[in-house]
């Protein structure tokens, strides 16, 4: 069995009571010498099944007795949106949209600073789990220019060139580390087998497990995604749900607004078929550091992002999210 500590990352003077701001970090280091990678979870403080997995995750660890190196878990990256249970943390801003962060200043930033300087003193790679809620199913990860890292995880397609500003990956890549993230799970899908799953592979690909990984031998690349919000007040409604998260979505109309005071239908959500050119519609996001270009559908998308309807929302509530897979590639193994 690795050995197995826990201790927290302080943030001081923030507290009206004078107690610190603190960020459980469980420690587990194998016999023998190894890698050192850093999994986080709940940096959203609207998404638990990310701390519950982990937490399953470290039980599986400490069962084992090949583990190498030191893997450290952080079930709750954030506490102060845990506390909430939100999105946002209480001084308006989110936590994976601010890194670095800054040791002074709005909490959120503090909480940025001290979590990515503690975690890249330790390790040099870091893996931010993302689940989906109650309500919204996610499958798919960010990849911030390792794709071999992101693929090895073997559960969801891996999404290139695309991520938001103040996210914890790139800012750990930009220090000279590695990083990843992974979006599962959420509504009618808890995830969490597959998500340990993936996450064990990850630590094979590692080199802190020895044993063949499990899981599909190809992955899908998606260079090309389209996010679809809302523009108006009203009830989404869609065909389909968390459920149908990972599986290719039928061209056409794949979700509306309602006005429920007339029935009416104000928008729709529409996929391109094959033939026609996607890319310029409404619904397609700039995030990330490649803009989206015009290209030719060849064939239909995966759903990346679902949640349960009829759903209340307020204009730019995003309410799904698909991509089209530009090659599969081989699951790596190891490094």
């Amino acid at each position: 069995m690795p050995g197995s500590s826990s201790w927290n990352i302080e943030i001081r003077n923030s507290r009206v009571d004078d107690t610190p701001w603190r960020i459980r970090v469980h420690e587990l280091k194998g016999r023998a010498p190894g890698p050192a990678t850093s999994i986080i979870a709940c940096i959203v403080g609207d998404k638990p099944l990310g701390a519950l997995t982990l937490h399953a995750l470290r039980a599986r660890l400490e069962q084992r007795g090949d583990l190498r190196g030191t893997v450290l878990l952080v079930p709750g990256a954030n506490p102060v949106g845990l506390q909430i249970g939100a999105r946002p943390n209480p001084d308006g801003l989110e936590l994976n949209r601010r890194f670095p962060g800054k040791p002074h200043g709005f909490l959120t930033d503090q909480l940025c600073w001290h979590l990515l300087r503690e975690l890249l003193a330790r390790s040099d790679c870091i893996v931010d789990l993302h689940s989906g809620t109650a309500w919204r199913g996610t499958h798919f990860a960010y990849d911030y220019g390792n794709l071999e890292l992101t693929a090895s995880f073997g559960y969801v397609p891996v999404m290139v060139n695309r991520h938001y500003p103040g996210q914890i990956g790139p800012a750990a890549v930009a220090a000279g580390a590695q990083a990843c993230l992974i979006e599962y799970g959420g509504g009618e899908v808890d995830g969490m087998d597959l998500a340990i799953e993936g996450c064990l592979n990850l630590l094979r690909y590692r080199g802190h497990l020895d044993d063949a990984p499990t899981g599909p031998d190809k992955v899908a690349v998606l260079d090309q995604v389209k996010n679809f919000n809302a523009s108006t007040d009203g009830a989404f409604c869609s065909p389909y749900s968390p459920r149908d998260i990972g599986k290719p979505v039928t061209p056409g109309v794949i979700g509306w607004m309602t006005n429920v005071i007339t029935n009416e239908r104000i928008e729709e959500f529409v996929v391109e078929g094959p033939g026609e050119t996607a890319g310029l519609a409404t619904g397609f996001d700039a995030f990330g550091p490649e803009p989206v270009k015009p290209f030719v559908v060849e064939g239909p998308p995966l759903l990346m992002l679902a949640q349960y309807t009829p759903f209340m929302v307020r204009p730019g509530a995003l309410l799904l999210m698909v991509g089209w897979p530009d090659r599969m590639i081989d699951t790596p193994r190891r490094t």
